[in-house]
This record gives structure tokens, C-alpha cells and sequence, in this order.
């Protein structure tokens, strides 16, 4: 029956090895004289090419001819491509100013290139009615990547019948072969924002899948070669700090501190098809804050990456997605084997410190890195990343002594990733990596270096690529002293610790630690009705948040999903769909620690608003993480509920409206609301609010473990909880001012604040269960002292044998505001000038009830940290 399922699922695509051209041919002409980059089309140049003018619709008829006529040209010349477009449209023109590579519905220009015609990678350079340019690199067929920013011009005309887009795109842009006569695969699209139609000259239908592999093929380039070429952007910064969170006792932290500091960014070509990106020296002072919050659960929490010199490039670095349009993950986060984020983190010594005055950095100084990235002549595409971090010292007082002491040590980090094309159906890719530190006594609870390997692969079945199979299989090793390798075991992700665990043994002598771990998907890909089949399974030894972010490891995880999307328009939606989940996960000791079910409604109406209502069921399982590595507790059962509402993201007002109700056996609830409103009251200025409202009750909620032979059923430890209520208000808010394509002001800022009150406090009185011991009612007595902010507890009463004991007050109530602006200036391609300024205020006051008036009015008052910085960069082609 197995084998019989198994073999339904490979064939239900039909033919197995059939590709999916798009048959369309188009020319470029070598131009005698290149092109004037200035909207206007007049050049002789464009007169020389023929023009492309087939396009298909993809939406909101996909398939369909469109609507509005558009003629494109393509030429070059021994230094760049040139695109020419006549764009008729007979609306309005869509002219609003946007930053740079913004995610908003307009009128754009899209020439999308894959100079390998190989159906996997390429690039994309776009441009829209106004002038602004964004630019992405196309990989796995499927993906893109807009944080990389290519230096190329562009120019744009609004005419009578609609506009004009030119583009110049330099040859060192791009990555191609050396062969005298070049195939390439080409692609070209535009978005007309008043009847929301998008165009494509290869189009994919909305019920199949793949983009790259379907691109024309684009001829007549000959005599072109591939550029060695060095670009260098040397850069200054001056910074100003300003706060008054320090104390004027201070001996190492000054209220106005003024600094300059001086950095290189370069790309050189190693070879044709081969770049080293480098940077000595880097400052990321223009980056956006990450938000604020508070978190109260074991596990540490995932930001993503946004310093430019890490997030360009970071999909060759991509491990283990494969190529499935969709990868669904339930109640498990999936690791991340390359977190760029470890690279340059806060000195990890820093909060083992005990002090009343600190001066320590806030990040780890990166003195360089490099990145080598490409394709070999054999096929293979390369990434390799190398960091080198310096060694950290804090200074601090505590009382009337003075200290000297590494936080963090030298640290080397090494990224490799190959991986290889198998035809255009499959691809097979290794990756290495290792973290090597130059460790002291001071630093010795950090692991000597850490080591991870790991295969991935994918492969199409079916005529249309119908059907994707694709895994991993990865090893894991890490050394250090038997400090290091003990507080590894311990950590969250592990918990070697727990005292009813069979399958796992806490050795404090270790000085190493093995892990292994994989995963295998299946999944169809096209037609209305899809399935996708995965399980993945990490040992509980696996290791990699040394260069990588894992939450847990010792967890088997699976899931089966069948979905339904129906693309076909009528007078109530355009698109509609469902998708139904089972999921389940289990540790490597058998306990059943996930159990649920997930139905997911989505449908998008005719006049462009979205709804989405999903819907979650939990049964009843045991938990191997509330107890912080103590025993299993149990989990109730529970129910949840999600909403989304929006209404046409195109409009200059819009609204995003989203509420979730939760709530389980035991008792816990929460209500969480929200709502985002965007409005563009003029065409360069883009507003966005978004408050949110979070109310919960948690049953039970970890407080502390305190050790006492006396309590045998909990294997010598009580493992205290308490009852949690927590509100969180959140007020994210966004400007985008947009002064011309190339000058841009954004302007982030978030007020926050979150109490939690804690109450009922108990223990747990056996494994496997929720079965509490409540003091001061069920048994024992707990006393509370208002000027030590503490609680006392005898657990067995005055003659019982447990021992007295106390924990701090978990009360809270947190404030605080992030917040920043950047503006920025490209004053000549590829060079540019931010000025920044950020700040930060933070207090957290020892009681728990939350009013949202008098908390609010509080941040007012509170220290800020300030920052204001000029930074320039400057690019030089050599």
C-alpha cells in the first residue's frame, strides 16, 4: 500500500523528464553608436533593433494578451546592455516617488536576465514611471533577492500615450561565460497600477510553477567578455553620541562623545566569473533598529539580517530550501545554518559581568571580511565567506575595585557553500562551515570552534515540473573546554539535563558534542490541487548557533498538508483557496511534544481585498521545555483562532486589519488585535501606523527551580511556576518622504510597553502532568516583603521537611521607543550619503499592572541614548 501511494505521488505529474521552454526567441543588435540614457527613445541605436511587442497577461487574466501595447528594444555594446521601452498606457500614468527597491503597487519597467541560461539564476533591473530604480537577483528558479544593489542608470519620460523606460545595465554587472556568441535567457515585464495588469513576455500560469526556466532566449550577442573589473567604495563616518542614561561618576562612558571612524568596501573580479566582495572595517550605522520585545519564553529570539555587506549575496549561502513554493513549518522553527548575525554580536561576556559601572562595547568589532562568490568553468556555483572578529575588552567598578577582562575573544568565521546544477530539474549543493575562537581564561565558557557539513539536493518530476523532491542531511561538531561543552548541554536547545530523559545522559566532563540532523520533502508544485509531505529530525547533541540559529534540536518533526488555490475570476473573488494540516513532532525519546491539526481559508475579492482566517487545534501532549530542563509537564489541549483583513494595497489609503483568540484546557487565554493604516497623501510620502494589543493569562508560567531533596516525586528539585497576566501595546510607525529617485527619507519609530503581573504561585508536584501545588492554599505558606521586593516560601509548612526558600518579585512593567531616521543621498550611481539619527530609551519599573495612558506618558521621561551620524561613501570603478 506504501509503495503504492509513493509511486501515485512521483507519476501523478505524467512525464517525468520533460522540460518547460517557453519557445519565445528575441534579438539583440550590437549598436554602432550606444544610446543617450535619457527617456527620450530618439537614438538611431533603438531604430536598429527589432521590436519585441508580444506580451501575455499575468494578472488579472492570466493568459490572456494584454491590454496596453508596449514596444521594447534590446541593444549593446563591449560595455553594457542597453533596454528601450514605449510604454502605451491609457490611464493616468502612475508617477509617485518611492525609495529605492520599496514594495509598493505602480507603474514600473521590469528586464529580467539569465546571461547562463541555465533556468535557475539571474538578475532583475526595474524601473518605475517616476524614475526609481530596484534591482534583485533571481536564484532556485523560484526566489529573488532584493537586497542587492547593482550600480546601473536608467531614465524615464511621461509622454502623451503613456511613458518611456531606458535602461543601461554594465557588462560588470552582470556574470556570464566567455564563449563568443552568447544564449541567454530574458524576460520582460510591467505593472500598470489604474487596471492593476501585469504583463510578461515568458509568462508562468498562476497553477504551475517555475519562472527562471521559462524565461525567452534571447540571441545575437556576440563578441562580449566577461570583466575583471575592481570597484572600490572607501567610506568616512562621523558619529556623535549623546545620552544622559549615564551617571556623571562615570570613570569610562561620557555623556557627548564625538568619533570618526574611516572603512573600504571592494569587489574585484578574480577571475570572469568569479567576485570578491571585501570590507575592512565595517560600519552598519545606517541600518534600521530592530523592534522591540519582551520575551519571557526559553528560547532564544530570530531578527533578521540587515547589514548590506551580509545580506547581498546571502541567497548563495541558502541551505536546505530547495526549491518548493512552499516549505510550511508548524510549531517548529526550522534551523538556519548561516546566521550572518553571529558575526560582529554583542560581546557574549558582557552580561556574565557583575558591576556598578561598565565600559564594554556594544558589538564585536569585525576588522574584515570577504566574500568569493560565482561559478566555476565545470558548472559549480561558489560561495565562500571569511570574517575575521577582534578581541573585546571591558573595563569595570564594582564597589571601590577596578577590572580589566575579555568578553570576547578573537574569532574566525569560515562559510563554504558549492553546489551544482543537474540539467535544469535538479541541483545538488554541500556546505561547510567553522567558527575558530582564540580563547582565555575570561572567555572559557565559550566553545573552542564549531564545526557543520551537510549535503542538500532537489530534483523536478513531472512534464511541468509538477512535482519537487528535496532534503538534507547535515553533521554537527563542536569542542571546548568542559565548561563550554556543559553549558551547551544545558542550554535550551538541548537540556541534556532533564532528569526523566532515557535517551540523553548530562556528562559535565565533556569537552565535545555531536549532533546529526536532516530533512526530505515532497511536494506537488502545479495544478489547483497540492500536497506537501515533510519531516525533518535533528538530534539532541546538534549544534550550530555558533554560526547558525537553532532554537531546539532533539525534535522529529512532520507534517502533511493538501491545499486547494483556485486562480479563476469571477464577480466575487479573484482568487480563492484552502489548506488543511496535520502536524505532529516528537523528541528523540519517543514523547509525543507537538499533536495538532490547521485549516487555513484564504480568498482575495474581486475588488482587491484580502481575507484569511486559519484555524488550530492542539491535542493534549507532553512538554520537554516549561520546566527549563527539568521534567516533562503536560500540555492541554487548545484552540486558535487567526483573522486577516485588507482592503487594495494600491490605493493611497489602505487598511490591514488582523485579530487572533486563543485559548486551552487549562485555563489560558489571550485576545491579540491589530491594524496597520498606509496613506500617501501626496505622491512622495508614504505614512504607515500600526498599533497592536496583546492580552494574555498563561496557567502556568516559569519562575524558578530551586533544589530540595526533599521533594522526590520531582526527582530533588521544585520547579516553581506562577500565573501570568501580560498586556503588550506596540505602536510601530513608518514615513517614507521621497524627494527624487535618488534622496529619500525614512523615518521608523515604535513606542512599546509590556507588564506582566504574576500571581498564584505554586509547583509542580509530579511529572507528565499539570498537576500543581498552590502556596498559601493547597499546602505550605508564601510571605511577601514589599522593601525587598521578594517572596519567602516554606513549601511543607513549618514541621514539613522541605527547606525554606525565596525568588525575586517576576513583576514588570517595561517602556520603551526606538526609533530612527535615515536620509540618504545617491549622489552619483553607486555613491551616497546618509545622515542617521537613532534613539533609545528603555526603563523597567518592578510592578505589573499596565495602564496604557500612564505608561505612555512615562517614556517621556525616561534616559535616552541618541546618535547622530554622517556617513559617506564613495564609489570608484578602477
Amino acid at each position: 500500500m506504501q509503495k503504492s501511494l509513493i509511486l501515485y505521488l512521483l507519476l501523478s505529474g505524467s512525464a517525468l523528464y520533460a522540460d518547460v521552454p517557453s519557445g519565445i526567441l528575441v534579438r539583440a543588435v550590437r549598436a554602432s553608436q550606444p544610446p543617450v540614457i535619457d527617456g527620450e527613445l530618439s537614438d538611431a541605436a533603438w531604430q536598429e533593433a527589432p521590436p519585441i511587442t508580444e506580451f501575455t497577461q499575468h494578472d488579472p487574466e492570466d493568459g490572456k494578451p494584454a491590454t496596453q501595447p508596449m514596444s521594447v528594444r534590446i541593444v549593446y555594446d563591449s560595455e553594457a546592455i542597453y533596454v528601450g521601452a514605449e510604454i502605451t498606457d491609457s490611464g493616468p500614468v502612475d508617477v509617485r516617488l518611492l525609495r529605492r527597491d520599496a514594495d509598493v503597487v505602480t507603474d514600473y519597467f521590469g528586464f529580467l536576465v539569465s546571461p547562463y541560461h541555465d533556468g535557475k539564476s539571474g538578475t532583475g533591473f526595474w524601473v518605475t514611471a517616476s524614475g526609481v530604480q530596484a534591482d534583485a537577483v533571481l536564484y532556485n528558479d523560484i526566489y529573488d533577492d532584493f537586497d542587492w544593489d547593482g550600480v546601473w542608470s536608467s531614465a524615464t519620460k511621461v509622454t502623451s500615450t503613456g511613458w518611456n523606460a531606458e535602461m543601461r545595465i554594465p557588462l560588470s554587472q552582470l556574470h556570464f561565460t566567455s564563449a563568443e556568441v552568447q544564449t541567454w535567457g530574458v524576460n520582460i515585464m510591467r505593472d500598470t497600477r489604474h487596471n492593476k495588469e501585469q504583463d510578461r513576455l515568458a509568462n508562468t500560469p498562476k497553477d504551475q510553477t517555475g519562472f527562471v526556466s521559462r524565461f525567452a532566449t534571447l540571441t545575437g550577442i556576440e563578441a562580449i567578455h566577461p570583466r575583471r573589473s575592481i570597484e572600490v567604495q572607501p567610506y568616512l563616518v562621523g558619529r556623535s553620541n549623546l545620552t544622559n542614561t549615564v551617571s556623571r561618576s562615570d570613570p569610562y562612558n561620557q555623556r557627548n562623545e564625538t568619533l570618526a571612524s574611516a572603512g573600504l568596501d571592494a569587489k574585484v573580479g578574480v577571475t570572469p566569473n568569479l567576485t570578491l566582495n571585501g570590507t575592512i572595517n565595517p560600519d552598519f550605522g545606517q541600518v534600521e533598529v530592530d523592534p522591540e520585545v519582551v520575551n519571557l519564553s526559553a528560547f532564544e529570539l530570530f531578527f533578521p539580517e540587515k547589514r548590506p555587506f551580509f545580506v547581498e549575496g546571502s541567497n548563495l549561502f541558502a541551505f536546505g530550501n530547495g526549491s518548493s513554493n512552499n516549505n510550511f513549518n508548524f510549531n517548529f522553527f526550522a534551523p538556519k545554518f548561516f546566521y550572518s548575525r553571529r558575526i560582529g554580536r554583542e560581546p557574549q561576556g558582557r552580561s556574565r559581568l557583575s558591576y556598578d559601572y561598565l565600559g564594554a562595547p556594544s558589538e564585536t568589532t569585525i576588522l574584515g571580511a570577504g566574500k568569493l562568490t560565482g561559478r566555476s568553468a565545470s558548472g559549480w556555483s561558489i560561495g565562500l565567506l571569511d570574517a575575521l572578529t577582534s578581541s573585546e575588552q571591558a573595563r569595570f567598578q564594582l564597589g571601590s575595585d577596578r577590572f580589566s577582562q575579555t568578553v570576547e575573544p578573537r574569532t574566525n568565521y569560515l562559510v563554504t557553500r558549492f553546489a551544482k546544477d543537474l540539467g535544469t530539474r535538479g541541483r545538488l549543493g554541500v556546505m561547510v562551515s567553522s567558527v575558530d575562537r582564540s580563547l582565555n581564561d575570561d572567555v572559557g565558557f565559550l566553545r573552542k570552534n564549531a564545526r557543520f557539513g551537510g549535503v542538500d539536493a532537489y530534483w523536478f518530476f513531472g512534464k511541468n515540473k509538477d512535482i519537487v523532491l528535496q532534503g538534507l542531511l547535515a553533521g554537527t561538531r563542536v569542542d571546548g573546554s568542559s565548561q563550554s561543552i556543559a553549558l551547551t548541554q544545558r542550554s535550551s536547545a538541548h537540556y541534556f539535563q532533564r532528569p526523566d530523559a532515557h535517551h540523553v545522559t548530562y556528562d559535565p566532563s565533556r569537552t565535545s558534542l555531536n549532533g546529526v540532523g536532516g530533512l526530505v520533502t515532497l511536494a506537488k508544485q502545479t495544478g489547483r490541487w497540492k500536497y506537501n509531505i515533510q519531516a525533518q529530525s535533528y538530534s539532541p547533541g546538534f549544534e550550530i548557533n555558533d554560526i547558525g540559529f537553532l532554537q531546539r534540536a532533539d525534535a522529529t518533526a512532520t507534517h502533511a498538508v493538501l491545499s486547494y488555490d483556485n486562480p479563476t475570476i469571477n464577480k466575487v473573488f479573484r482568487s480563492r483557496g484552502f489548506w488543511l494540516a496535520k502536524f505532529q513532532k516528537w523528541n528523540w525519546d519517543g514523547d509525543l511534544i507537538t499533536n495538532g491539526i490547521g485549516l487555513n481559508l484564504h480568498s482575495t475579492l474581486a475588488n482587491y481585498h484580502r481575507l484569511v482566517l486559519s484555524i488550530f487545534k492542539g491535542f493534549e501532549h507532553p512538554n520537554d521545555r516549561d520546566t527549563r530542563g527539568g521534567p516533562l509537564t503536560s500540555e492541554p489541549r487548545d484552540f486558535n483562532v487567526f483573522a486577516y483583513y485588507s482592503t487594495d494595497q494600491a490605493r493611497a489609503f489602505s487598511l490591514q486589519v488582523n485579530g487572533s483568540r486563543g485559548y486551552s484546557a487549562a485555563g489560558s487565554h489571550d485576545v491579540n488585535g491589530g491594524f496597520t493604516v498606509t496613506y500617501q497623501p501626496v505622491s512622495n510620502l508614504r505614512v504607515s501606523v500600526g498599533p497592536t494589543y496583546e492580552r494574555s493569562h498563561e496557567f502556568h508560567h516559569y519562575v524558578d527551580t530551586v533544589v530540595d531533596p526533599s521533594a522526590s516525586a520531582t526527582y530533588g528539585k521544585r520547579y516553581v511556576f506562577g500565573e501570568l497576566d501580560q498586556h503588550t501595546f506596540d505602536l510601530g510607525t513608518r514615513l517614507d518622504w521621497t524627494f527624487s529617485p535618488r534622496l529619500s527619507l525614512q523615518l521608523y519609530i515604535q513606542p512599546f510597553i509590556s507588564s506582566g503581573d504574576y500571581g498564584s504561585f505554586k509547583e509542580l508536584r509530579r511529572p507528565r502532568t499539570l498537576d500543581f501545588e498552590r502556596y498559601g492554599q493547597d499546602g505550605g505558606t508564601i510571605a511577601y516583603d514589599p522593601e525587598r521586593n521578594s517572596y519567602t516560601v516554606d513549601p511543607d509548612g513549618v514541621s514539613g521537611p522541605g527547606k525554606e526558600f525565596g525568588f525575586g518579585n517576576p513583576d514588570f512593567n517595561f517602556r520603551s521607543v526606538r526609533g530612527n531616521a535615515i536620509l540618504r543621498w545617491e549622489f552619483r550611481p553607486g555613491s551616497t550619503l546618509f545622515l542617521v539619527w537613532n534613539e533609545n530609551r528603555a526603563a523597567s519599573e518592578p510592578f505589573g499592572d499596565f495602564s496604557l495612558r500612564r505608561d505612555l506618558s512615562a517614556i517621556a521621561n525616561v534616559k535616552s541614548d541618541d546618535v547622530f551620524l554622517l556617513k559617506v561613501r564613495y564609489y570608484l570603478p578602477l
